[in-house]
């Protein structure tokens, strides 16, 4: 008989990593998870020390960060876009998580503000005050080995060159404002069209759909996308 395949796109695979991935933060530490956002919301205080005052994250992408991190525990993380820090904190006391088994520095920059983040988390953040994401990769380290990157400005062609010198195969992006027009779509193509990453090795999970989201208790918007490699997928029989 002729073969019939079952194809499964991004928006298919985009549910099951979801799920995957809100599963096992639920599972661990859901009691947590009230403590978790006192901490986040006490960060709105931090304000009135910006030059620039913009929006920050929703609750949902804020808890979506922490199980990111949670799950696949990176050593090194790079957040182009702090602000007051929720989505720094975020991926940080996720990692605190993960110390019995890892350790990670977090490396931030924000190119508008010079806010003093608070001491709420063992885990080392370096923040890079009213820098750009250029200047910043240009100051890190060009052995450091980068396991995670969040992205939440906008990436230049240069920020893309000095990139490909500091990732490998096993980096997982995070792109903050994936939807339309916005930067986070931008930012793929950048990422795609400066051979930073390609689609035969990356696959690009969309943003989590919001029935499967209110099923976990985040009844709040993301437009947070996630740029997974390839080889993190795997059939298993369980």
């Amino acid at each position: 008989m002729p073969i019939k395949t079952i194809n499964i796109n991004s928006f298919d695979l985009s549910s099951i990593f979801w799920k995957k991935i809100l599963d096992n933060s639920f599972l661990k530490i859901k009691p947590y998870q009230a403590k978790f956002f006192e901490k986040i919301d006490s960060l709105d205080k931090l304000r009135v020390q910006s030059s620039y005052n913009t929006g920050s994250i929703s609750s949902t992408t804020s808890w979506l960060l922490f199980s990111i991190i949670l799950f696949f525990k990176p050593k090194i993380v790079l957040e182009v876009g702090s602000f007051i820090g929720k989505s720094t904190f975020s991926m940080a006391l996720a990692a605190d998580f993960n110390l019995t088994e890892c350790s990670c520095d977090i490396f931030c920059c924000d190119y508008s503000n010079e806010i003093k983040f608070p001491s709420l988390t063992k885990t080392k953040i370096k923040q890079f005050h009213k820098t750009s994401s250029t200047e910043m990769f240009r100051k890190l380290d060009v052995d450091l080995n980068i396991d995670l990157i969040h992205v939440d400005g906008r990436l230049e062609v240069e920020d893309c060159t000095l990139l490909k010198e500091r990732i490998n195969d096993n980096t997982l992006f995070i792109i903050d404002d994936f939807e339309g027009n916005e930067k986070g779509v931008a930012n793929l193509f950048n990422l795609l069209n400066n051979k930073v990453i390609s689609r035969a090795t990356y696959c690009v999970i969309y943003p989590i759909d919001n029935f499967v989201g209110k099923t976990y208790g985040l009844v709040e918007k993301s437009t947070t996308a996630v740029l997974l490699p390839i080889k993190f997928l795997k059939i298993t029989s369980q």
